[in-house]
């Protein structure tokens, strides 16, 4: 597939279908992380009625944990595949704006539009409002900052560059509160249960194995979204800083290789609760807008 010289970056993203796949990726990650929430709290409720021995020690409350613990492991993988769609709809989403390659097998581009109609259809009112308003009313238009201005292999590294930033501080942020939620987790039992055996202590640490398990499955996969954007931001600045000194086909070659990063590092998609997340958004959001700008008035200014 050729290559568009032309930067229409802005434009396309505002088009019917682009809309239509930004809006379908955002509620697939929305219902997931909903549905991711949920578990938590399912399991919370486990966590808090197991400090208590009567019904610790209760035969019925151990098969229904058991039963959910099997029913924690089969919602979990459907989580995580419903994930792994929203960040295949996201890619698609940027080959199409940057003119990459649309089809490689894996984005089964058939299938996905296939999903993102009916997600139009399930929920027609939230389509409307999203697709007609832009990211700081809380929508899907303008999803990227004005890139225009400058060739499209620099346009493509500057949304890169917005992709692999924004979400980073305030993920970092969030890492340490869950960091702090697990160890008093743990801390709040074995305290209760410090009297008893070591035999005994761990027995009785049966009900907290599934929010445990939850809490460590999203503090790694939180800690590998951060890693790679931090790698990914490291390969961005060095093309950007010396930008001048590639050809455009070098660009275009680098900035696919790192696309392919990206799209890994969505999958290790780990939700960060609304509450958390828009209280955070705005002030990071209206930092990245400006970032970009400034980035994209440097690479126009030594043109």
């Amino acid at each position: 597939m050729d290559m568009d010289s032309s930067n229409d970056i802005n434009i396309k993203q505002n088009t019917e279908e682009i809309l239509l796949y930004l809006f379908a990726q955002r509620k697939l990650y929305s219902l997931s992380k909903r549905a991711l929430h949920i578990m938590f709290f399912v399991n919370l409720i486990f966590y808090v009625l197991g400090l208590i021995n009567t019904i610790q020690s209760n035969n019925y409350f151990k098969a229904i944990y058991v039963i959910w613990g099997v029913t924690f492991c089969i919602l979990y993988i459907r989580e995580s595949e419903r994930i792994n769609t929203a960040a295949t709809i996201q890619e698609l989403i940027d080959r199409k704006l940057y003119g990459f390659d649309t089809y490689a097998p894996f984005l089964k581009v058939t299938s996905l539009h296939r999903i993102a109609l009916e997600l139009k259809t399930k929920f027609p009112k939230e389509f409307i409002e999203q697709t007609s308003r832009n990211g700081q009313q809380k929508g899907v238009k303008d999803w990227y900052s004005d890139v225009s201005g400058v060739s499209i292999e620099k346009a493509i590294i500057l949304c890169q560059i917005e992709n692999s930033d924004w979400e980073t501080q305030l993920r970092m942020k969030y890492q340490k509160l869950n960091i702090l939620l697990l160890v008093i987790l743990l801390s709040v039992y074995v305290v209760i249960f410090w009297n008893n055996s070591v035999e005994n202590l761990i027995i009785k640490l049966y009900p907290i194995l599934t929010i445990v398990v939850d809490r460590l499955s999203y503090i790694y996969k939180n800690y590998k979204n951060i890693k790679s954007s931090k790698d990914i931001n490291d390969s961005l600045y060095q093309i950007y800083e010396n930008i001048e000194e590639f050809t455009k086909e070098d660009i275009l070659n680098k900035a696919k290789e790192i696309q392919h990063c990206i799209y890994e590092r969505r999958k290790n998609f780990s939700p960060i609760p609304n509450l958390f997340y828009h209280l955070n958004r705005e002030k990071y959001q209206s930092y990245s807008n400006q970032y970009i700008l400034d980035l994209k008035e440097k690479l126009q200014k030594a043109s």
